[in-house]
């Protein structure tokens, strides 16, 4: 294969790419017994060819029938009176990727010409005389058959040994680190264990040397800038400062999904079928390992859900009951609980979805790709310090978080939200929103605060924004605003502040502020005076003038309210001008 540099500036060739095993060469073949007499007198360079099946020519058209890999006995009969057709027959054969000729010349005293031989030896292809062989042309296909399905037979029996070895390893309670100190017994060679993610899951004893870290760093980097690899694949590594382990056999793992990849360093190219097939089996022991680790864990993260949905749901009636299903989730009393919802932001938002009744995904896809949602938000939560009880509902994420109220800052805890957000967009392009509801102290209550968090999270979702921090808040009287039309809000206020439209702006925004202040601070001119840092009497003045203005008493009751509610809604207006959605009447917050 060429050379190649992938992005990260890694410089390798590609060996070999492959998942089976290695079928046997022609110079293999050949040393046996069955071929001692026979000589190669053409073509000695293709020996390296590999040899599959073999056949045996008995009419001109015989090209028609043979396949890649394939080596061909033949007396050559139809050829004795045009020799001329040999040389087309090697050049359709080596086309089509066969192994080689065998050729009885003596027979029929078949003279090969010498630019066939010259050909041969130009396109390397093999063409070896078997008349001094003992064996019949028919013996020799039987024979070599035989040899080959031996060849294959061991190679098989090799595998099903290795297999059952790691096998019986994993059925005695070992686990997957002591089955890559096994391997690397076998082979001698530093073995690594990268998870789908390519993070480290195991290793060998090597690693413990700090000489080899960049190993671990070098195979990080290579298979984080290339597509996932669906069959093993040789590499070799041209770095002159990784000579003594340059050459990369990377072997990937599967369960019902890509789980990462088993390599193993070596200072030469793997010579023998053993060493591939070791690792071969290695991987398929590790995948089946894997497959009964998610069984387990499925079934134990099936029971959380269960546990917790029922909580939420209110089918757990008593404090006593909840505590003792809920111990091995570190459930206590006199604790104070905060629970989040979270869900992964989409172009299009199905915000039906996440209604109580809302269907289970079934889709296995879907499924497959929550599994790695849940396990990236798990371990960016875990960072945060102690780790919350993390469980699904639906379509949502719910974490369960236990804080000790002298030690709480909502403050530095929302802070450090948004930045665990950031970095499962930046580190795996997964883009979250999160709903927060009120702590709670009784483990009843847990509900209460979930429902909240989800509440939460639709208000967000309404509001047309993605990846943001939604805590819950009760209803209040912006919560009524969002239920009229916008252009009925922007109506109102408009009117409300008519009288000073015609002002200049400053003055406009003095008088204004003016009045903020005022309703605020219930309508006292001190206090007043004392957050707009100036003299009462400015403020007299001031509130006067507006007065005229508008021909109004400013403490009447009715003016009181149309002012205080024409600011509160100040900031929803602000709101629905920077919103890029065209909101039609009567579908504000909607």
């Amino acid at each position: 294969m060429p050379f190649t540099t992938n992005q990260i500036g890694v410089s390798f060739y590609i060996i070999t790419k492959n998942g089976r095993m290695d079928p046997m060469l022609l110079e293999q073949l050949l040393s046996n017994a069955v071929f001692a007499k026979a000589k190669v007198i053409a073509g000695q360079s293709g020996l390296t060819r590999t040899v599959q099946t073999v056949n045996i020519m008995d009419a001109p058209d015989i090209i028609h029938f043979l396949r890649p890999g394939e080596l061909l006995l033949t007396n050559g009969y139809f050829m004795k009176e045009t020799p001329s057709m040999l040389l087309e027959l090697m050049s359709k054969m080596n086309h089509l990727k066969c192994s080689g000729l065998a050729v009885k010349t003596k027979r029929f005293a078949l003279d090969i010409p010498q630019e066939v031989i010259d050909e041969a030896n130009r396109i390397h292809f093999p063409i070896i005389e078997i008349s001094s062989v003992d064996y019949s042309l028919g013996e020799l296909l039987q024979r070599s058959t035989s040899l080959i399905l031996d060849n294959k037979n061991d190679e098989l029996q090799y595998s099903l040994t290795i297999h059952k070895q790691f096998s019986e390893m994993i059925m005695k309670g070992n686990g997957i680190p002591q089955m890559i100190g096994a391997l690397t017994q076998l082979l001698s060679s530093p073995i690594l264990l990268l998870g789908s993610k390519l993070q480290v899951t195991a290793h060998s004893y090597h690693f413990k040397q700090p000489s080899l870290h960049p190993l671990m760093t070098v195979g990080n980097k290579l298979l984080s800038d290339i597509p996932a690899l669906p069959a093993a694949v040789q590499l070799c590594l041209l770095d002159p400062a990784l000579r003594k382990h340059r050459y990369m056999a990377i072997y990937p793992v599967f369960t019902y999904r890509h789980e990462g990849y088993l390599i193993a360093f070596q200072p030469h190219e793997a010579a023998s079928t053993q060493y591939s097939l070791t690792l071969e089996q290695a991987a398929n022991v590790i995948g089946m390992e894997m497959t009964k680790l998610h069984a387990v864990k499925e079934r134990s993260r099936r029971y959380k859900n269960e546990f917790f949905s029922d909580l939420i749901d209110g089918f757990i009636s008593s404090e006593q009951e909840a505590l003792h299903r809920g111990k091995k989730y570190g459930l206590k009393q006199k604790e104070t609980w905060l629970l989040l919802a979270a869900r992964k932001d989409e172009s299009s938002t199905i915000l039906t979805s996440m209604t109580k009744n809302a269907a289970p995904l079934a889709d296995e896809r879907l499924i497959s790709e929550r599994d790695v949602q849940y396990e990236l938000i798990k371990r960016q939560f875990s960072q945060l310090g102690e780790a919350p009880v993390m469980f699904t509902k639906n379509d949502l994420f719910g974490m369960l978080m236990c804080i000790r109220e002298s030690e709480w800052e909502e403050s530095v805890f929302l802070k450090q939200l948004a930045a665990m957000q950031e970095q499962l967009e930046l580190q795996s392009q997964l883009s979250i929103s999160l709903g927060i509801g009120n702590p709670v102290t009784n483990v009843l209550d847990i509900g209460i605060s979930y429902n909240e968090a989800v509440k939460a999270l639709h208000i967000g979702y309404q509001m047309k924004k993605t990846r943001f921090i939604q805590s819950y808040q009760s209803k209040d009287i912006s919560y009524l605003f969002r239920m009229i039309p916008y252009d009925e809000l922007k109506q109102f206020y408009e009117e409300t502040f008519q009288c000073l439209s015609t002002m200049e702006e400053n003055e406009q925004k003095e008088l204004m502020r003016t009045l903020h202040v005022y309703y605020d601070t219930q309508c006292q001119l001190v206090e007043t005076a004392k957050q707009l840092f100036v003299h009462r009497n400015t403020v007299i003045y001031r509130l006067d003038k507006c007065e005229k203005l508008m021909g109004i008493k400013l403490k009447d009751p009715v003016e009181s309210l149309r002012f205080r509610l024409a600011f509160a809604i100040l900031p929803l207006l602000h709101a629905g001008k920077s919103d890029s959605v065209n909101r039609s009447s009567g579908d504000f917050g909607r």
